[in-house]
């Protein structure tokens, strides 16, 4: 499923469209003597509606947004983030560290569920902070954080911990945005300098009224309706005008020679036919809002040159002789001007450019049927690749933590890329959560995951890849400690997150994957809780005094 938005920033238009520039650059380089004329101009054209409509297409090919532009709805805050920032706060009278899946959700604004099967209670509840305390979190809860100044304000402050959002300093930003305007003005004022002069050249041209040659040359070709001018200022062959395009001849050009003439026009004329000057000027468009940016400078000169190559190939096409195609180069190369100059404002017959083309007209094969259809393809999937390669910015955020108390795990829905999913999708979406943990009897992550994948997926009618699930082991304090007296783990009172291993003094405890971790300045022993991907406990590392692990948290 294609998601179509028009909130692509500049910034990241600006981006995609310097990487399909470097990407038809070297496609350039390895296929043009390959490929017939007209596929990257094509791919020029993308190119140009990338730069200069800011619009979104999110499909399974859109790339992840790079994190220096993402602009983002929410903030993910790990658990793990928070055990390393709530180090260092005193516990109740014991002068350590206690950090645990309730100190986690206490400090933090939650934006989890959970659902109790009671039959006295309602299926599915929105609860408290306190409510939710007594399930311990693992390290992947995510909670999202509204980027607002008082919320981080609050949370910094009641919680401690060091989350801050940066924004350009306005002086910067200023100097920035009075850079780039101006910038663009100066651009826009050289190229309508440019324009000015290349005009006041064509102002004192004649029209070729009654020349039958001219007339019956451009009514072979379905163009007989285009005005034809001379003018003695210009040194080539040119078209000029947007809406009602006309082909002006230089007055040092010989008039009597028909198939230089016929050269000429059908050039020019497929020219208009092809809506060229169309092109030309969107390039400049893109010309003016991008000046920064170099590639784009590049690409309007290879625009202009694939321009005339693709045109070039179109007039050949008419002709099946060799000798015809020879006498077409010669015709060119009589019309070639020395130096070089814009040829987005002028035809492309400086010396050097038609030398160029020269080659490619004496190398010129016809496109066999098989060549066509590969090359049309190749347009339509990199248009397709192009068009949909990148996304604008999105929100991950789906559902809120789901926590059922049938099953050991919660879990909570993201998504990888920008996808319209309908109306209520965050209810939809978890009570299909809720549904398969309740039907559940295995609590084994890697199933769950694959039957809610696919239950999202075919619900929304969006692929599996759209969504991303973050699983986090759910455990009452009673069925925790319950596990935990098994391996010789036991509180030293009921009331206390403090433990003691076979009667030693602990003086820190982990179990990552519950998010629980507990310090003390004195102990005897460091206590490291692993599990198994089921989230059964397969071990309990002990440490002591002398052994490596043991000194090096002394020392941290």
């Amino acid at each position: 499923m294609i998601h179509f938005t028009m909130n692509m920033p500049f910034s990241l238009m600006a981006f995609y469209g310097s990487i399909m520039i470097i990407v038809v650059l070297i496609l350039r380089a390895l296929l043009k003597n390959h490929l017939p004329k007209f596929v990257f101009p094509i791919f020029w054209g993308v190119i140009l509606l990338r730069l200069l409509i800011p619009f979104s297409l999110s499909s399974p090919l859109s790339m992840d947004v790079p994190d220096f532009f993402r602009n983002p709805f929410y903030e993910e805050v790990t658990a793990v983030d928070i055990v390393e920032n709530l180090r260092g706060r005193s516990s109740r009278g014991r002068g350590g560290n206690t950090v645990t899946g309730v100190d986690i959700v206490e400090n933090l604004p939650t934006t989890a569920k959970i659902q109790e099967t009671t039959p006295h209670k309602p299926p599915k509840t929105t609860v408290s902070e306190t409510a939710i305390s007594e399930t311990a979190i693992s390290e992947t809860i995510v909670s999202e954080i509204p980027i607002e100044a008082e919320a981080t304000a609050t949370i910094t402050e009641e919680a401690g911990l060091n989350i801050s959002y940066t924004n350009f300093d306005d002086t910067f930003y200023r100097l920035l945005i009075f850079i780039y305007w101006g910038g663009l003005f100066v651009t826009v004022g050289v190229l309508l300098i440019q324009k000015y002069h290349y005009t006041k050249r064509l102002r004192n041209a004649l029209l070729i009224e009654h020349n039958e040659t001219i007339n019956t040359l451009l009514r072979e070709i379905g163009m007989g309706h285009i005005l034809v001018f001379t003018n003695d200022e210009i040194a080539s062959p040119l078209v000029c005008g947007f809406l009602a395009p006309k082909i002006y001849l230089p007055t040092r050009m010989d008039f009597s020679n028909t198939e230089l003439l016929q050269h000429i026009l059908y050039h020019e004329a497929m020219h208009i036919r092809r809506k060229d000057n169309w092109i030309k000027t969107v390039m400049l468009v893109a010309l003016c809002l991008h000046w920064f940016n170099p590639l784009v400078w590049i690409m309007s000169k290879y625009l202009a040159s694939d321009l005339e190559l693709a045109c070039d190939e179109a007039v050949l096409r008419r002709y099946d002789k060799e000798e015809i195609r020879k006498n077409y180069a010669l015709s060119l190369l009589a019309m070639a001007i020395t130096g070089n100059r814009p040829t987005l404002l002028y035809s492309a017959f400086s010396k050097t450019e038609v030398e160029r083309r020269i080659q490619s007209i004496l190398q010129y094969h016809k496109a066999s049927s098989l060549l066509l259809l590969l090359s049309i393809c190749f347009v339509l999937s990199g248009s397709v690749i192009f068009a949909t390669g990148g996304q604008a910015p999105f929100s991950s955020y789906l559902t809120s933590f789901c926590a059922s108390d049938s099953c050991r795990w919660g879990v909570k829905a993201s998504l990888t890329r920008g996808a319209y999913l309908g109306k209520n999708a965050e209810n939809i979406a978890e009570e299909l959560i809720f549904d398969i943990m309740r039907s559940d009897t295995t609590n084994d992550p890697k199933l769950l995951e694959d039957q809610i994948l696919t239950a999202l997926s075919n619900q929304f009618h969006v692929e599996r890849n759209a969504f991303t699930l973050n699983f986090s082991l759910c455990l009452d304090r009673e069925t925790l400690f319950q596990e935990y007296a098994k391996w010789g783990l036991v509180r030293e009172d009921k009331n206390s997150d403090f433990m003691l291993y076979k009667e030693e003094t602990i003086r820190t405890y982990s179990d990552k994957m519950l998010g629980r971790y507990t310090s003390q300045p004195e102990g005897a022993v460091d206590i490291v809780v692993e599990r198994n991907h089921l989230g059964d406990i397969t071990a309990v590392n002990v440490f002591r005094k002398g052994d490596t692990v043991y000194d090096q948290r002394a020392i941290e």
